[in-house]
């Protein structure tokens, strides 16, 4: 399994030096200052040797500017691949090496049999979301409330409660739908979110969220912030309503039998753009 580029080659970590280019990565894909955020190259050894995956995107001077790094799981009582990191270097994002590493993730893991793959990523993060959802195909209907606990790391430390929607890939590609192909008016699906929401201070979960059409409408929209981290870095406490409310709007669709499909742009009657959350309930 190895996907070359001019100027990087994708393929499994194989000696110490590859391993600790990996590590390195990690640290700085996400800002981590904390040693014990990192996983130890112990542990992506043994992963890597029973069953899992640690993949690096390798310069030939052996540097990563990329990695990936998953383990056997099971979801839905059926052995996964669960992709716990994949990330890649500041410098680097625009480049296509996180598809890359996915499409490989994904290659090993239906050479092993293995149906889905996992991961976990932060429902506030709109370009995760349209990632995940739109160009992989991953749908998601679990939400896990502050999963990790605290973080310190650059990406997380402002974040508050590390909540997380669980994304589920199919590893048959043709198993993978795009939800974007339909004609899809915003304006006639239910927005979960009120549209005079303000989210200040003296605001509750029943002055922002309209659950009235779950249940009623095969699809829902959920608003998010357009950029949860500049909301964060303005008005941290404003970033923890929305949290707070997006959490209760997510658990209550997922609870009635919906799933998240798609993360779509939009802007409103005044040109300003929005994020929303595309949520279908099969029949």
């Amino acid at each position: 399994m190895t996907s070359t580029q001019e100027e990087y080659t994708i393929r499994p970590a194989a000696t110490p030096a590859e391993y600790r280019a990996c590590q390195t990565a990690q640290r700085l894909a996400w800002g981590i200052v904390e040693p014990g955020y990192l996983v130890p190259i112990a542990t992506m050894v043994s992963v890597q040797l029973h069953g899992g995956l640690v993949l690096g995107a390798f310069t030939p001077q052996g540097e990563a500017l990329g990695l990936s790094f998953a383990f056997l799981g099971r979801i839905e009582g059926e052995l996964c691949l669960y992709s716990q990191i994949t990330g890649v270097i500041p410098g680097n994002r625009s480049r296509g090496i996180g598809l890359k590493l996915k499409t490989a993730q994904r290659d090993f893991a239906r050479s092993q049999g293995l149906k889905t793959i996992a991961w976990a990523f932060d429902p506030l993060q709109a370009g995760n979301a349209r990632f995940n959802l739109n160009k992989l195909g991953a749908t998601a209907s679990r939400y896990i409330e502050d999963m990790y606990g605290p973080r310190t790391d650059a990406l997380n430390a402002a974040a508050g409660p590390t909540d997380r929607l669980i994304a589920i890939w199919p590893t048959d590609p043709a198993e993978s739908r795009s939800y974007l192909t339909d004609q899809i008016d915003l304006n006639m699906i239910p927005n979960l979110i009120r549209p005079d929401a303000r989210f200040d201070d003296d605001h509750d979960l029943e002055s922002v969220l309209d659950l009235s059409s779950i249940g009623r409408s095969s699809r829902l929209a959920l608003e998010i912030p357009v950029s949860i981290a500049a909301l964060r870095s303005d008005d941290r406490a404003r970033a923890s309503r929305r949290l707070f409310a997006t959490r209760a709007a997510f658990q209550a669709a997922f609870a009635a039998g919906y799933r998240a499909v798609a993360c779509l742009d939009s802007t409103d009657s005044e040109g300003s753009r929005r994020a929303l959350y595309l949520l279908i309930k099969d029949s």
